[in-house]
């Protein structure tokens, strides 16, 4: 239930990407600053938003994402508890800014690098399973 999120996620991942090798011939770096959990408000809105969405569902709807929303709303109330401060993402922001050679990528937030090791060693279904047995989510059926 977050592919658009995600979506946009990949979207300034390939901007970045691009951007740093067409900007390269006159030294101008690029970085991509990828936090995890940050301790912002969108915790609650969402929560609030997932609250709305499920009185808006109708019985069928309720038999078929009941067990994904209970997984999606339980990885939002541990990612809130285990969010770091936004300063840390302006920590990162900042060295991007003012360092002489910029990192290309920051990992801002335990889960954020936890995710990035997981992506380069551990195969793509493995880790689709991984994820929803990590959140609860329905085994398929």
């Amino acid at each position: 239930m977050q592919g658009a999120y995600s979506a946009s996620k990949f979207a300034m991942e390939a901007l970045t990407d691009s951007l740093r090798v067409e900007l390269r011939q006159w030294g101008i770096p690029v970085s991509l600053i990828e936090p995890g959990a940050i301790d912002t408000s969108i915790w609650g809105k969402g929560l609030a938003e997932a609250d709305e969405f499920e009185q808006a569902l109708d019985e069928r709807a309720h038999q078929l994402y009941d067990g994904q929303i209970a997984a999606i709303r339980k990885m939002a109330e541990k990612s809130a508890e285990e969010a770091v401060p936004p300063i840390e993402v302006a920590r990162a922001v900042a060295h991007a800014l003012i360092s002489e050679k910029p990192k290309t990528r920051y990992l801002v937030g335990r889960d954020a690098r936890i995710q990035a090791v997981l992506a380069r060693v551990v195969p793509d279904r493995q880790r689709d399973w991984l994820m929803a047995r990590t959140i609860g989510m329905p085994a398929p059926e």
